[in-house]
């Protein structure tokens, strides 16, 4: 289905063009630590004089689930499968070219982790998604080869997918500290095997090693994306107050540096990974990309996968205008003890909300009082942030899987029970309550009266009440809208919107309907996408014209019988699905072809600029972020429902409609939306361009684990019908 780029495209790139109020972090590039040197630390060796924190860590999807996630390995793999391998891992001393399948060369000159200022595309590449997932590991693994554990993945520069593995796959070691692979690409841990350091994924030294922001690495100048922080591996550890008590055997220095400490505290902090801005590949096609201002830093051109601190720090949370009267920043949020902090009452717009209270932190202990000191030197009660870090996503693997590559002691994302504070053990209930928190939804502008015969107008008034836009992140992870019924006194249902129905799935083995909606899609369009092998034989050369960033394209991309985005969006229409979401999207030129053909077999050539959603961020080159809610802005979303005549009623065996009806609104949340997850799911299968499975997904986990949130927020009103 092709998407014309009207006027309303514009706003593709309005966040690009504009300041960011006050992004400029409140620290300049501090010098080198003089403390003694020391090396990356796993959390465990932080827990004797810190066991809460490293509980709540556990209990988050950051530590340990980020790195080994079928989703993240099969996005990572998706991306390199059809990008030749340009987000690999490539580190200082390895091969400076990269040969594509059809001959190109590509220059990396230096990588992602050891270069000071981004000057050429191919060092942002190499390396990338590790940069925030496992950033200092890497880091330093870069000047120690024997901390490498992911190793450059080639055959004399030559990128070859057949030999590919998953990253996890190099993520766990022996009894001995060896590493260690699963006998099966992308199989089973091999028997005995534990996790190495590089499966704990994002650790208590990512963020207390901190020397503050790394501007060079920000393609604007910013702190903005892609880890652009400074990490001092030494000694000296960052934490939230100045003048600490020293740790037990002097472990570790507490920084004293006013402003290593604010900057820890502030929202800038988390600027540094919570914005994505992806490299592009032909700068010289896309107008619409985004060029580093860093002085020779024009060869880096890129789009923002995610804006998430962006959009905080451009809303009304990082100011005092919003209902709280003062700056909310991430933390206030993800690290205190929201949702679970009382609740306040506020009215945005002509709206009264009640929601959770922000910024309420408990009272405890930053270490184990009698563990964590010499002499049992006593320590002061503060107030405290927890390291739940609670976002919305809960885990794609079983709990055994969980155990298997994270250890005996990894948490069950289910468990049972309540913390010292009363907050939810369970990982997945607190998802379900962050996301209750997020948006509202109102129907008190519907019109009050209806007719037979007649259109009568539904209206939604919905509104987010997070930190950033809501939903957060790109479409394809993130997908939020409104389910809509109206119904008569008896039941019967006059319209309805946001509805799934239960179909088989063939193409990944669901032969019959299972009785499960959570592994289904929304009916506002249907799509199949090419997986990106092509038949193809391993042991032959990539057919004629095609090389490794070939293989996937929107084969069939139409509307569904719920549609309604685009011609809400760009044609006004009132009627038809309410979606929430940052549509990755790829735009093509005049004169570009869209990777298809037409019914004579002949290539599609763009004539005039037009857009269409994708699957695969690797061939995105832009995000549409019109359709998710801006935080405390209210928007209303019109229904144009027409009433069925009397006859039409008869025909339908109907005697009459019985008054009133009711009409309901609610806010569903999808975790991943199916399609995308069965794109990777065959993209990462038998069927994708390695030739062979990487074990990552497959139906029967979408089944087993895919969960989507339904009513975070609800509203009913009713409708007198006139005769």
């Amino acid at each position: 289905m092709y998407r014309l780029a009207r006027c309303g495209v514009v706003s593709l790139f309005a966040l690009a063009l504009l300041p960011l109020r006050g992004q400029t972090p409140v620290v300049g590039n501090p010098t080198d630590s003089p403390f003694k040197n020391q090396d990356y630390q796993k959390p465990q060796n932080c827990l004797p004089c810190h066991q809460r924190q490293f509980d709540e860590l556990r209990s988050s999807v950051k530590s340990g689930y980020r790195n080994v996630s079928p989703l993240f390995n099969g996005l990572e793999m998706s991306a390199n499968l059809l990008n030749g391998g340009l987000l690999r891992p490539v580190y200082a001393d390895s091969t400076k070219t990269l040969t594509l399948a059809d001959g190109t060369i590509i220059p990396f000159t230096t990588n992602m982790f050891s270069t000071d200022l981004f000057v050429n595309v191919n060092q942002v590449r190499a390396g990338f998604c590790l940069g925030c997932h496992n950033g200092p590991l890497m880091k330093e693994a870069d000047t120690d080869p024997t901390k490498r554990e992911v190793p450059e993945i080639s055959t004399g520069g030559k990128f070859v997918p057949e030999l590919i593995r998953p990253l996890r796959d190099y993520h766990l070691i022996d009894n001995a500290g060896k590493q260690v692979l699963p006998a099966e690409i992308g199989g089973d841990p091999p028997a005995g095997s534990g996790p190495s350091l590089g499966a704990a994924g994002i650790t208590c030294d990512m963020c207390h090693n901190l020397q503050g922001p790394n501007f060079d690495r920000s393609f604007q100048g910013d702190g903005f994306a892609n880890n652009s922080i400074l990490y001092n591996h030494t000694i000296e550890k960052v934490g939230p107050f100045a003048r600490v008590v020293a740790p037990k055997d002097n472990f570790h220095i507490g920084s004293d540096n006013a402003d290593k400490i604010a900057f820890l505290r502030s929202g800038a902090f988390c600027n540094a990974c919570h914005d994505v801005r992806v490299p592009l590949a032909a700068p010289g096609n896309l107008q619409h990309a985004e060029h580093d201002i860093n002085t020779g830093g024009q060869g880096v051109v890129y789009y923002r996968l995610e804006n998430l601190s962006s959009e905080w720090q451009l809303g009304a949370y990082n100011s005092t205008n919003n209902p709280f009267g003062k700056v909310i920043r991430c933390q206030d949020c993800h690290m205190s003890t929201f949702p679970y902090g009382g609740t306040s009452n506020y009215e945005v717009g002509d709206l009264k909300i009640t929601s959770p209270t922000p910024a309420i932190f408990a009272d405890n202990y930053a270490a184990v009082p009698g563990v964590s000191t010499d002499n049992n030197f006593p320590l002061q009660m503060r107030k405290v942030v927890n390291h739940h870090f609670t976002g919305v996503d809960v885990p794609l693997l079983y709990p055994e899987e969980l155990r298997a590559r994270l250890g005996a002691d990894y948490p069950d994302p289910y468990q049972p029970g309540v913390d010292e504070y009363g907050v939810p053990n369970s990982l997945a209930e607190r998802r379900q309550e962050l996301l209750s928190a997020a948006a509202r939804v109102n129907l008190d502008k519907t019109d009050k009266v209806a007719q037979l015969g007649q259109t009568f107008t539904v209206r939604a008034e919905c509104v987010a009440l997070t930190g950033h836009r809501f939903p957060a992140g790109f479409s394809q992870e993130r997908t939020a809208y409104v389910q809509l019924s109206v119904t008569d006194d008896n039941g019967f249902l006059v319209y309805q919107s946001g509805y799934v129905v239960d179909k088989p799935h063939p193409e990944t083995g669901e032969m019959q309907p299972d009785g499960n909606l959570n592994d289904e899609d929304l009916e506002h369009v249907h799509a199949t996408v090419d997986p990106g092998n092509h038949n193809r034989d391993p042991t032959k050369p990539y057919p004629a014209g095609m090389t490794s960033n070939a293989g996937h394209t929107n084969q069939v991309f139409e509307a569904g019988p719920d549609d309604g985005p685009d011609s809400r969006v760009y044609f006004g229409i009132n009627e038809g699905l309410v979606l929430f979401r940052n549509e990755l999207t790829k735009i093509f030129g005049p004169g570009q072809g869209v990777g298809r053909k037409d019914a004579s077999g002949n290539p599609i050539v763009a004539t005039k600029p037009h857009y269409e959603e994708t699957f695969s961020a690797a061939l995105a080159n832009t995000v549409d972020n019109f359709r998710s809610l801006q935080p405390l802005v209210p928007r209303t979303f019109k229904y144009d429902i027409t009433l069925p005549t009397q006859e039409e009623l008869t025909e339908l065996g109907i005697t009459a409609i019985k008054a009133p009806l009711h009409v309901h609104a609610q806010i569903n949340y999808e975790h991943f939306p199916p399609l995308f997850v069965r794109f990777l799911t065959r993209t990462t299968g038998p069927t994708g361009p390695t030739g062979h499975n990487l074990n990552l997904l497959s139906e029967q986990r979408i089944d087993d684990l895919l969960k989507n949130l339904t009513n975070l927020a609800s509203a009913d009103i009713t409708v007198n019908v006139q005769e």
